[in-house]
Order: structure tokens, then C-alpha cells, then sequence
């Protein structure tokens, strides 16, 4: 068989060299330089020992290796988790890379992070490993301690309470009647006992509340005796005797003085014994004078009685010692057919149902039987004096008995209506509108004192009251845009000194927006009541044209026939902006009557159909200009704007001067606009305006950049093309619609056949401008190779290139629609060339090696990507190495995910965290590692797997794998020791070659991986091992291939691996009761005992057969037995094992 032969040793997870394992096979073995030997190498000669051993020839021709006395890394130098890595030549030698946070030669020193007291306001600073820690004092907080904790933040004060910040803590200023460190305490009141006279308290939010009844007090602390008799509750001239909490009448012993007696008439003669009346409250029961007899002592009433006659006259109040209580008439429920009774003093009203009526709903209403209201209207039943009728609730803009009087009328702006109604009125207007005007008066009423106004002002409603010429009050209403040419109903009314504006709107509050405030109207000249007048109304003036309805002054309805002939009745329109009129993106206006486009510029006219000429400035590259003479000098502000369109970074757009020097200037400098005032800082546009678009330039100067602006404005460059070099030249491109302070500054006349144009400012001279934003010619020469089609596009070109070609001017060679690539392969295009890319299937192979050594080094390697399958728990994925201090590499470590990256420049490597995510399933991953921050050295590195949206950083720092580039670049080695599938494979973007081009096809990129000579190709495609052929699954299972692993997919009786093992379905006890019988084909069948039925005899109570089982009753009388029902019956699901085909089953 021959000797073994050591290849290089390969780096372990670490990369480190410390575990550097000689990989040793039988046999001839092909080396990295893809060489044979022809004969095993000799002794000691190809020094074949490990580090920190020695090599002793043997006279067999062979070697043994010893041991050797500790030195260099053996004697484990490093402190501190440090790597050491054997240095030079010296066997002594080595190096320590320190893990971040320590240093030294022997990586001994722990840094002082907190060397330079990184923790503000006092905080302690805690020395971590790479890092420090700051513990804040009370008040503070953040990484370094800087920020001032806002103890007010959690409004900690509750109740309305202020909070005030302080240091670590913080104060509440509590409201009136809270107290506590939050204000979270209601201050008890009642505490100092602060009602008199046994009175009780009842505590308030900052105050308190004395319940006086019973007591015989009043007044705010129960201070005040009550005077029972202020109020006379005695009767007839009788006496009146105060009492705590009571009083008593003392009659007149012979008769009376006053009105007559309840139910007493002139001429009556009730009795010969008056003069014994008497009057007796409740709360003083006594024997009568001559009768002996004794009030009831509850009776809770005040008797006229005469006590020898026992005569009762009348009950003078039903309730209480001075008849102050009320009797709840609805306590009876008077009211019928479900109708709602409200209590009245000595009576009651009933709120009936819409078609009862009467004063106990007792009369069924049938007034709107026939009745003769129009369809719009609402019929409202009416009962009174007996008499059954009706009447009809109008729509609006409708009026009288039967909704036959027209409202509504249109008014036009500038021809308001005058009307007059009869004075004495509550003042106020109530009525319906409806328009596309921002701002006018709808209407307004005047006296000798008042005057009411309502009007839109900015698309809302305000009212207005004046007295005496002098306004009073303001009311104006939230914005609800009400110029949307719909109807709004809105009322303004003073009642009670109180002006309220309302409006019914469905964008308020339960509908109604309601605004309000107090009035104070001058006193009139005399007490007595002004004399019936005439009050003057005005429906509209000179800005509001709509329509109105439903006017009502001071209550009066104005209908249109009384307003005179010119009157318009109805409210007929047409819509202004439908179909949209404006053009060019112009927004259309609705004016009511007619209607408004608000162009954009350049755009201008009625409908924004005409456009502002552009001029074209050196066109052909002819210096251009154009000077403007101002007379009037702008200020104190100044606004410039203008529409630019120009490919050029650099040039000279406009110069304020006079005839000596220079003022404000606006430039371009490397593509970015620029101004600048002498003597003042420069004021720079943020972004790129030279990419030939066209663009709106606005500008806005102070009054200390218009110093010595001068009467001179030069575009374009100065007169002579020199003048313009420290501005960057004459400019070249296209300028449109310049304004300077909204007047317009042509460039060339405009036609005078509209309005609508804008105004200008001052005259002008030009020279060598061309009309109109025309291109160069920038197909002249031909920039398209390769038979391509120039076409201009506005001072730049674009090139229509034919199939196989590319690029700018169709230079690029296009390699993929030859098809290059023999399936399953697809080609990708790749700088210069193509790249044959497809999965491909491994089997414990030797690797695939490629190499970057056509790569140019001028190209980024930050990144790389790999998409594999796998059921494999070790594995290498990927791997490549250059010396002991540069490698990257991605494998599978017990099921997980591990990699990592050394980009050389003495870094110490970033690794995966472990363990990593699993990948041994036989599912597609897709992995994809990048530099943080490619332009840096070092910098983080970022795992992707499966298009996670968060990535994984791995621990430590590298740089980029710029060593798997260029000459003497490292080894790419894909899939070593590996079963499973590859798929995409790239590197800073570059995909290995997987597969090969077709033969006779010219070669790939000039700059790509190669594979390296001698390489076997792999297998292309992906497929695993066929596991289901033959079929591993015993009596009639159905095997799933699940990559590399099948399932068994039992039937009914069989279970296992491989559905080897025999299952009795009565051993779960499937029936509920009765016996459970087995038959041959795996199936069960339950014996139900008498009395009960079902597949599982769970149905009680039926009187089904014995053996078979029938269905129960209500099934359509059809039975059916157990085994007509197998395949409904819920057998347990097959059990579904996954077996790895790489192991013994």
C-alpha cells in the first residue's frame, strides 16, 4: 500500500497554529502544488515533526519524533486568554496578540479605561475588561453619566399638581385641597370640625360642605338660627312663636282678620262657634281649647278645624309642617301605551308615543290618516279640544302648511339683498348656505343700537356684534373647511346676555359646534320699551356669492317673494372645475360663478396652457449672458427664484453690481449652488443640481447680504467671459421664469393676450440666448459602439445597444445570451466575462479547490455568501488560508453553524459565538458574512443566515479578505469533507465557477476565481441519496425522501422506523363501552352492550341491534356497520421518524 504522507496541516476553528493537526493519508496524495511524489520522502530530510518536537532518523529509513524541552508558545507565555504564535526563526520566539482590554508583551497589563475619568458629575468609574462601567450618582444618568435624570418626566404629581426638577429629586406644587409628596392626598376639610350647632360635614376637593337639616341652622358653618316665622307661615293675622328647628301659631281667640277661610263665600254661615278656630302646626300636637280633642301626631298636614263640629274645610298643603313638599303625581303611572310621565307642581305631563295622544295617551291619534303633505315632508299627528288633525314638517327650503313656499334663493357677489322685518324680535339670524368662497357675509341685521353680522372668513363661521357702532363680541368657530359647496345650517342669537353661534355640521362634537360669550350692551337713554320699528337686513355683499334658505331675522322668515324681482329663486350652478380645466399639474379654483388655476411655474394663462419661455446660455459653447438695469433697488429683504436645468458643476447664474465692483452672487461650484455678499459668509444649497433635471431654485436674503447691491444684474456671466472666472465661468444650461421678489424678469418679450401673465421689473439686454431649454448635439461624433443607436437626451446621450452588448456606448460584452453555460448551469455575468454557476452535490470527496489569482487586488473582498444543505454534524464548507495570520472560514461543528475570519494586519480574528445556529437539518441555508464597515481596517463582521432582517456579530475584529486575491493568492477550498449540496458561492461579489463553460465557448472573465488545475468537478445538481428506492419501509409504508433521510408513513396496525412493529388497535381502548374485536387488515370493531350504539359505542339510549352497529335514529333510517365506517374512524396518525441514511438503520 505504500507509506503515509502528511499533507500541510489545516487550521482548526480558531485559526490559531497552537492546534494545527498533520492530516496523514495512505498512499500517494495529491499536494496544494499538484505534483505526485514518485517516492516517499527520506527520514528527517522534509522535517516531519510537530512543533516542540525532533525528529531522529532511524536506519530503517525512517523517523521517530521526540520530545524537546519547553520553549517559545509551549510555555504558555500569554496571560490573559491571549493567542501566541510562534515568531521567526528562533525556536524561542514568539508573539502575544492580547484579546482586547489588556496589553504588554505578555498581554499582562489590564488597561485603565478609567484612566481618563470618562464618568461626569461624580460617578464612580468601574475598570472593566475592554470596557468601563460608570455607577451615577442620584440624578443622573447615561453611558459616561452626562445626562441629568428629569425627575418630572413620570409626572409624578398627581391631581393637577406642578412638578419641579430638581437634582436626584423633585418638589410637588399641589393644587388647592391636595397635599402629599405626589399631591396624591385630598386634604380633609372637615378635620377642624367647622360646622356649629351638631351640623355635619362633608369634605370637598379644597373646601367643605355643612349638611345643616335638623339642626334649626343655616349659613355656610350651621352659624345662623333659622327664623321659622320670617316666611309667615301663620295665617289670619295669628301670632308667629319661634322654635329650634319649629314655630307656633297663636290665634285669635274670637275670630280672625284677613281673607276668608278656605271654601268660605260671602253670605256662607258655617258655624256660630268661628271664634274657636285654630291653626296647628304638626310639630306642635296639643288638646284643643274646648273640644279636647288632639292633632294626629303624623299627620303630617296643617288643619282649619272646628272642634265641636269636627268639620275639616280643606287640607292646605298635602305634605310637610308648612305644605313645602310637592306630591309625585307619576308615581300612579298615568300614562298609557308606553308613555313617559314628568311631574309637575299639583299635576303632571305625559310625553307620548308618535301615534297616541291625549293628556293620559289614552287617544290613539289619527290625524295623518290621508293626509295631504308632500313626500318630503313629515306628517305630524295632532290631538287638541277632541279634534283629530295635522301638520307638515317641512324640508329644508321649504315653508307653510303644506310645504308649497320656496326658500331657498341665490345670491351673487357684489348684488347684495336688503330686506326689513319688524323690530322687537329676539336679535339673532338662523339660515342654511351653501358655497365655494373662502370669506363674505351671508347676512347681517341692524337697529338704532345693534348690528348682528354673520360671515365666512377663511372657510369657517364668525359672528359679530356691534351696539352703538362699538364691537362687543367676536364668536368664530373651529375650521371645518364649510366652502366645500355643500349645505351648512349655522344660527347667532342673544339671549339672556348671552351670544351663541351654532352650526350642525358632521365634523363637531354630537354634530353641533357650539361657540359662546357673555354680552354687556350699553344701558338705553329711557327705561320704557323702544316703540315698535323696522330692523334692516342684508342677505350677501360685494364678496359672497351661494345660495341661502330657511332665513330667519330676529325670528322672522324671509321667503323670496317678499325680497324683491330680482330675486333669483332656486339654487342653480355648474360645476367649475368638473371636468378639471387646468393643465399642466395647474390646480383648479372653484369661484362659485367661475373659477381660478393656480399654475405651476413656469406655467401661466387662464387654464395654465402657456408656458414662460427658457433661454438656452452657451449653446455650442458661446459665452451667453443677459444683463437687467433695476429701477428700484429691492430691500429691506430680497427673494430670488428660478427654474435651472444645466450638466455643468461649475458657472456663473446671476451678479448683483454696480460699475465698480461686485455685489450678491449666485454661483455653481462643484455641482452645488452657492451665494455670496461681500464681506458676508457663504450660503451653500445642500444637494447636486447639475443632473440635467429641471429644478426650482428659491432664495431669500437679509438686509446684511443686500448691502451695496447695486442697480445691475448680470445672468448667465458678465459681458466679457473673463469677468466670470472666479465664479466658475460663463454659465452653460437652460434658465426659466427668474423673479425677483415674485416681478418677473424676462429674457425675452411676452405676448400680451392675457392677465394672467406676471407683472415685470425693469428692462433688460441679452446677448447670444437661444429660445427655448435646447440640447447640444451629443450624438456628434457617434459615441455607440459596437453598432449601437445614440439617441440625445438633453446634453447627455443614452446608447441602444444590440443583444450581446452593454455599457454606456455598448462596449461591454454580453456573454449570456450566447448560452455559454451547458444546463443544469446558468450563466451569470460577471465584469469582462461570465461565471457558470449551479448547485452541485458532494459525497466525502477530496475538496474543490479555486483560486483568486486573476482577481484583481484593486477590487473590495468584504463580504462572501454560501447557500449549502446538509445533514452532516462536521464538516468544512468553506476554508482558505495565507500564512499563520490570514484565513476565513465556514464549517459545521456539531449540527451548528461556526466560521470565522483573520484579515491579517495583526488582528486577532473574529470568530461565531458558539455554539451557532443549526444547519444539520437537510434544508437550504443561505449564508451571508460582511464587513461592518468595509472601508475600515479593522472592523466588525456580520453573519446573515436565511435573509435574517438582524445579524449576528462575530467576536472580535478583521479585515477584509483581500488575501484571496491577486498573485500567490491563498486556496479556496469548498466542501471539504462534506455530504450535502452547494449552491451560489461568492466572494465580494464574484461567484465561484462551479461548473464549466461549454467547450468551444472563449473564456470567462478576465478578472475571476478559477478553479484550480487538476480539480475533479463536482457533481451538478443537487441530489441526495435515494433513500426510497427500494423502499426501506416494510408493509406497505409509504417513505418520504427528506434529503439524505426518509420518513415512514405507516398504515392502519403497523408503527416503528420502518413500520416494523405490529400494533393492536384495541390496546388503546378505543370503545367506550362493550368489547373491542381486531381484525386481520388492522382495523378494530367495537361490540356495544345493549342500549348503547356508534363506532365507538358512546350513544346512549338506542335500541339498535346487537353485533353490527346501526346509526342512530334521525340518520335517514339508514344502517351501516363498523367496517362500512373504517375510514372515518380516527385512527391514531402513522408515526413519521426521520432515519439518517449515513448510519445503520
Amino acid at each position: 500500500m505504500g507509506p503515509w504522507l502528511c499533507s500541510p496541516p489545516l487550521p482548526g476553528p480558531e485559526l490559531g497554529p497552537s492546534i494545527l493537526v498533520p492530516i496523514c493519508h495512505k498512499g500517494p496524495f495529491l499536494l496544494s502544488t499538484g505534483t505526485v511524489p514518485s517516492e516517499p520522502p527520506s527520514a528527517c530530510a522534509s522535517d516531519p515533526c510537530a512543533p516542540g518536537t525532533e525528529c531522529q532518523a532511524t536506519k530503517s529509513g525512517g523517523y521517530t519524533c521526540g520530545p524537546t524541552e519547553p520553549r517559545g508558545c509551549a510555555t504558555q507565555p500569554c496571560h490573559h486568554g491571549a493567542l501566541c504564535v510562534p515568531q521567526g526563526l528562533d525556536p524561542d520566539g514568539f508573539r502575544c496578540y492580547c484579546v482586547p482590554g489588556f496589553q504588554g508583551p505578555h498581554c499582562e497589563l489590564d488597561i485603565d479605561e478609567c484612566a481618563s475619568r470618562p464618568c461626569h458629575h461624580g460617578a464612580t468609574c468601574r475598570n472593566l475588561a475592554d470596557r468601563y462601567e460608570c455607577h451615577c450618582p442620584l440624578g443622573y444618568a447615561g453611558v459616561t453619566c452626562e445626562t441629568e435624570v428629569d425627575e418630572c418626566a413620570s409626572a409624578p404629581c398627581v391631581h393637577g399638581g406642578s412638578c419641579l426638577d430638581g437634582v436626584g429629586s423633585f418638589r410637588c406644587v399641589c393644587a388647592p385641597g391636595y397635599g402629599g409628596t405626589r399631591c396624591q392626598l385630598d386634604l380633609d376639610e372637615c378635620q377642624s370640625q367647622p360646622c356649629a350647632h351638631g351640623g355635619t360635614c362633608h369634605d370637598l376637593v379644597n373646601g367643605f360642605r355643612c349638611d345643616c337639616a335638623g339642626t334649626g341652622y343655616e349659613g355656610t358653618r350651621c352659624e345662623q338660627e333659622v327664623l321659622e316665622c320670617a316666611s309667615a307661615p301663620c295665617a289670619h293675622n295669628a301670632s308667629c312663636l319661634e322654635g329650634l328647628g319649629s314655630f307656633r301659631c297663636l290665634c285669635w281667640p274670637d275670630g280672625y282678620a284677613g281673607p276668608p277661610l278656605p271654601g268660605e263665600r260671602d253670605g256662607d254661615h258655617i258655624s256660630p262657634s268661628l271664634h274657636h278656630l285654630k291653626m296647628v302646626g304638626p310639630s306642635v300636637p296639643q288638646p284643643w281649647m274646648d273640644g279636647g280633642t288632639q292633632c294626629p301626631p303624623a299627620s303630617g298636614s296643617i288643619l282649619w278645624f272646628w272642634p265641636q263640629t269636627s268639620l275639616s274645610l280643606g287640607l292646605v298643603s298635602p305634605k310637610g309642617p308648612t305644605c313645602e313638599e310637592d306630591v309625585d303625581e307619576c308615581l300612579s303611572d298615568p300614562c298609557l301605551h308606553g308613555g313617559t310621565c314628568s311631574d309637575t307642581v299639583a299635576g303632571y305631563i305625559c310625553r307620548c308615543p308618535e301615534t297616541w295622544g291625549g293628556r293620559d295617551c289614552s287617544v290613539q291619534l289619527t290625524g295623518c290618516q290621508g293626509h295631504t303633505c308632500p313626500l318630503a315632508a313629515t306628517c305630524i299627528p295632532i290631538f287638541e279640544s277632541g279634534v283629530h288633525s295635522y301638520v307638515c314638517h317641512c324640508p329644508p327650503g321649504t315653508h307653510g302648511p303644506f310645504c308649497g313656499q320656496n326658500t331657498t334663493f341665490s345670491v351673487m357677489a357684489g348684488s347684495p339683498i336688503q330686506a326689513s322685518v319688524p323690530a322687537g324680535g329676539p336679535l339673532g339670524l338662523a339660515l342654511r348656505f351653501r358655497t365655494t368662497l373662502p370669506a363674505g357675509t351671508l347676512a347681517t341685521r341692524n337697529d338704532t343700537r345693534e348690528s348682528l353680522e354673520l360671515a365666512l372668513v377663511a372657510a369657517t363661521l364668525q359672528a359679530t356684534l356691534w351696539s352703538h357702532g362699538t364691537t362687543v363680541l367676536v364668536l368664530r368657530l373651529p375650521d371645518l373647511g364649510l366652502n366645500d359647496g355643500h349645505w351648512h345650517q349655522v344660527e347667532v342669537v342673544l339671549h339672556l346676555a348671552t351670544l351663541e353661534l351654532r352650526l350642525w355640521h358632521e365634523g363637531c362634537p354630537a354634530r353641533l359646534c357650539v361657540a359662546s360669550g357673555p354680552v354687556a350692551l350699553a344701558p338705553t337713554a329711557s327705561a320704557t320699551p323702544l316703540p315698535a320699528g323696522i330692523s334692516s337686513a342684508q342677505l350677501g355683499d360685494a364678496a359672497f356669492a351661494g345660495c341661502l334658505q330657511d332665513v330667519r331675522v330676529d325670528g322672522h322668515l324671509l321667503l323670496p317673494e317678499d325680497l324683491g324681482e330680482n330675486v333669483l329663486l332656486g339654487c342653480e350652478r355648474q360645476e367649475q372645475c368638473q371636468p378639471l380645466p387646468c393643465v399642466h399639474g395647474g390646480s383648479c379654483v372653484d369661484l362659485w360663478t367661475h373659477f381660478r388655476c393656480n399654475c405651476p411655474r413656469p406655467h401661466r394663462g387662464p387654464t395654465c396652457a402657456d408656458e414662460i419661455p427658457a433661454a438656452t446660455f452657451g449653446l455650442g459653447g458661446a459665452p451667453s449672458s443677459a444683463s437687467f438695469l433695476l429701477q428700484e433697488l429691492p430691500g429691506p429683504n430680497l427673494t430670488l427664484s428660478f427654474l435651472l436645468r444645466t450638466r455643468e458643476p461649475a458657472g456663473l447664474l446671476l451678479q448683483f453690481a454696480n460699475d465698480s465692483a461686485a455685489g450678491l452672487t449666485v454661483f455653481l461650484s462643484e455641482g452645488r449652488i452657492r451665494a455670496e455678499a461681500p464681506g458676508g459668509p457663504a450660503v451653500v444649497l445642500p444637494g447636486r443640481w447639475d443632473d440635467g433635471l429641471r429644478h426650482l431654485v428659491t432664495l431669500s436674503f437679509g438686509p446684511e447680504q443686500l448691502q451695496d447691491l447695486g442697480q445691475h444684474m448680470h445672468v448667465g456671466g458678465r459681458l466679457l467671459a473673463a469677468d466670470s472666472q472666479p465664479w466658475g465661468g460663463p454659465f452653460r444650461g437652460c434658465l426659466q421664469d427668474l423673479r425677483l421678489d415674485g416681478r418677473h424678469l424676462p429674457f425675452f418679450p411676452l405676448p400680451l393676450d392675457n392677465s394672467s401673465q406676471p407683472s415685470e421689473l425693469g428692462g433688460g439686454q441679452s446677448w447670444n440666448l437661444t429660445a427655448g431649454c435646447v440640447s447640444e448635439d451629443m450624438c456628434s461624433p457617434d459615441p455607440c459602439f459596437n453598432g449601437g443607436t445614440c439617441l440625445v437626451t438633453w446634453n447627455d446621450f443614452h446608447c441602444t445597444c444590440p443583444a450581446n452588448f452593454t455599457g454606456p456606448t455598448c462596449a461591454q460584452q454580453l456573454w449570456c445570451p450566447g448560452l455559454p453555460c451547458l444546463p443544469p448551469a446558468t450563466c451569470e455575468e460577471v465584469p469582462d466575462g461570465f461565471v457558470c454557476v449551479a448547485e452541485a452535490t458532494f459525497r466525502e470527496g477530496p475538496p474543490v479547490a479555486f483560486s483568486g489569482h486573476n482577481a484583481s487586488s484593486g477590487r473590495s473582498l468584504g463580504s462572501l455568501s454560501l447557500a449549502f444543505r446538509t445533514r452532516d454534524s462536521e464538516a468544512w464548507l468553506l476554508r482558505a488560508t495565507a500564512g499563520a495570520m490570514a484565513g476565513v472560514w465556514l464549517a459545521v461543528r456539531n449540527g451548528s453553524l461556526a466560521g470565522g475570519v483573520r484579515g491579517g494586519h495583526g488582528l486577532s480574528g473574529a470568530v461565531l459565538p458558539i455554539p451557532g445556529p443549526r444547519v444539520a437539518d437537510g434544508a437550504w441555508h443561505r449564508v451571508r458574512l460582511a464587513m461592518e464597515r468595509p472601508a475600515a481596517t479593522p472592523s466588525r463582521w456580520l453573519l446573515w443566515l436565511d435573509g435574517a432582517a438582524t445579524p449576528v456579530a462575530l467576536r472580535g475584529l478583521a479585515g477584509d479578505l483581500g488575501f484571496l486575491q491577486g498573485p500567490g493568492a491563498a486556496h479556496i477550498l469548498l466542501a471539504e469533507n462534506f455530504t450535502g449540496c452547494l449552491g451560489r458561492v461568492a466572494l465580494g461579489g464574484l461567484p465561484l465557477p462551479l461548473a464549466r463553460p461549454r467547450p468551444g465557448v472563449a473564456p470567462g472573465a478576465r478578472e475571476h476565481f478559477a478553479a484550480w488545475p487538476g480539480t475533479p468537478a463536482p457533481i451538478l445538481g443537487c441530489r441526495g441519496t435515494p433513500v426510497c428506492a427500494p423502499s426501506p419501509c416494510l408493509h406497505g409504508g409509504d417513505c418520504r425522501d427528506l434529503f439524505d433521510a426518509f420518513a415512514c408513513a405507516c398504515g392502519p396496525g403497523w408503527e416503528g422506523l420502518r413500520c416494523e412493529v405490529h400494533v393492536n388497535p384495541c390496546h388503546s381502548a378505543p370503545c367506550a363501552r362493550g368489547r373491542c374485536h381486531t381484525h386481520p387488515d388492522g382495523r378494530f370493531e367495537c361490540h356495544c352492550p345493549p342500549g348503547f350504539g356508534g363506532p365507538r359505542c358512546r350513544w346512549d339510549g338506542w335500541a339498535g341491534g346487537r353485533g353490527g352497529l346501526q346509526m342512530p335514529p334521525g340518520t335517514g333510517g339508514a344502517e351501516k356497520s363498523a367496517r362500512s365506517v373504517d375510514e372515518s374512524l380516527p385512527f391514531p396518525d402513522p408515526r413519521v421518524l426521520i432515519c439518517d441514511m449515513r448510519r445503520t438503520v
